[in-house]
């Protein structure tokens, strides 16, 4: 029994050991970035050591287990840690840089054969939709996918992970649509959240208007009635 709970804690251990490798490899491309973050550098190093430990921890285990001697307080101890108390820190850590790096343009655009239309899009220096004029000018200096895709407070970030989750899963069971549609209509909230009171959309009078005011934070009236498509993809 705890042989088979330890062959199962080093399959997921060894999962997240290539987790924290790709986040600790990709780690020369960040640095030149001065918009790096240390915190989310340093745990990738953190994972990948512990996610090693407990693996040696658990090689080990399994080698006193086939020996009779995973007895006393050594052998409840070396259990405990390698099945229980390093995997789920292991685990917990890995979920949290997972979530952190699924924040990345980089991530969105992995699913190339969903999301490679948009991001290419996005990033076209010369093009006309809302993402690359957003994108060329950096009005949002990073995560831009995930920016203006997310809707604003805690509910907001927790909507966007359970929606993305979905989407990995209709992605590697090929399932998922070509061109990727939205799961609703794009919500006048994602673009007032940033926009609503700034100078520039403040001068527009149409939008200082009592009733435009009203309709478009109502969303009876979308902001796409008057602006250009968020992407110019068909």
């Amino acid at each position: 029994m705890d042989g088979a709970k330890s062959h199962t804690t080093a399959g997921a251990t060894a999962a997240l050991v290539s987790v924290a490798g790709s986040a600790v490899a990709g780690e020369a491309g960040v640095a030149a970035n001065f918009q790096y973050d240390p915190v989310e550098v340093w745990a990738g190093r953190i994972l990948a050591g512990v996610a090693l430990f407990t693996l040696g921890v658990i090689c080990y285990t399994l080698f006193r287990a086939s020996k009779g001697r995973l007895t006393g307080p050594t052998g409840k101890a070396l259990l405990l840690s390698g099945v229980v108390l390093l995997p789920s820190f292991s685990v917990g850590t890995g979920m949290l840089l997972v979530f952190a790096r699924a924040e990345n343009v980089e991530f969105c655009g992995s699913c190339h054969r969903a999301m490679g239309d948009f991001v290419t899009d996005m990033e076209d220096t010369d093009g006309a939709g809302l993402a690359a004029i957003h994108y060329v000018n950096q009005y949002i200096p990073n995560h831009q996918c995930y920016q203006c895709h997310t809707s604003y407070g805690l509910f907001g970030t927790m909507e966007a992970k359970i929606h993305g989750v979905g989407q990995v899963l209709r992605y590697y069971s090929n399932s998922f649509e070509h061109p990727a549609s939205m799961w609703r209509p794009y919500p006048n909230a994602d673009c007032l959240k940033c926009h609503a009171r700034s100078r520039r959309w403040l001068a527009e009078p149409a939008h200082t208007d009592d009733t435009m005011k009203d309709d478009l934070f109502g969303d009876r009236i979308s902001c796409m009635e008057c602006h250009e498509p968020g992407h110019e993809v068909i």
